[in-house]
């Protein structure tokens, strides 16, 4: 009897020492999961931060993009304008720029093209060979474009949280270099027109100008591509 005894206390000492090994493989997986979904969750929000930030970047740009759009085509528009009235001027201006035309067809320039044509047709004799022309060719440099919601993305990195066509494109639109270097172009010409003192002078200007234009011209087309692509994501 007392070895049987015994043998029952040593059987119930080894099953309390026994390892419950479903119920710690259950704790031990809960455990994992629980890890795993709280990283899963952390991930999300960065996630989805990160895509709130792209979105509110994507927004600033796209304003800005547009209003550059917008800015080019009113710009280019009224160019192609006055420099049409420009060239249109050529035949009436003799080789001194004085408007050989009637005070008449004087009046009708200063009347419809004051803001940057003038024909002087008061200090001017009874025996004048023309009428002193005033060309103001300043209306005909271009703005420079605004990049500062650009300019932030990068700095800020957001663009890696964008896709790569999306942040393609946008380097396109903002870095389109032939667009820029006629634009330069142009400016650079401008700043030496007030030299300008014979026709021959002011027919070379508007050729080359002519030709600067015609290029923004071809390229804003190309231009308004890339800003379609950017509109469609």
């Amino acid at each position: 009897m007392p070895a049987r005894h015994d043998r029952d206390r040593i059987m119930k000492k080894k099953d309390k020492q026994r390892i419950d090994w479903p119920n710690h493989l259950i704790g031990f997986f809960s455990a994992l999961f629980g890890i795993l979904i709280a990283f899963e969750l952390d991930e999300w929000r960065e996630r989805n931060n990160q895509r709130e930030l792209a979105d509110m970047a994507m927004e600033r740009m796209m304003t800005e993009v547009e209003f550059n759009q917008n800015m080019l085509h009113s710009n280019v528009e009224e160019n192609a304008f006055r420099l049409a009235v420009f060239i249109g001027l050529l035949d009436k201006l003799n080789d001194q720029l004085l408007f050989t035309g009637t005070r008449d067809e004087a009046d009708s320039v200063n009347l419809h093209f004051a803001n940057f044509v003038m024909m002087d047709t008061v200090n001017i004799s009874t025996n004048h060979r023309g009428f002193p022309a005033h060309l103001d060719f300043s209306h005909l440099t271009m703005p420079a474009q605004h990049t500062s919601a650009w300019e932030s993305a990068k700095a800020t990195g957001v663009l890696n949280f964008m896709g790569y066509e999306k942040v393609l494109a946008l380097s396109s639109v903002y870095n389109y270099s032939l667009i820029t270097e006629e634009l330069l172009f142009i400016r650079n010409l401008t700043k030496q027109a007030d030299e300008i003192s014979s026709k021959h002078e002011l027919e070379v200007y508007l050729a080359e100008v002519s030709e600067s234009l015609h290029i923004i011209q071809r390229e804003l087309a190309r231009y308004d591509l890339f800003v379609n692509m950017l509109r469609a994501d």
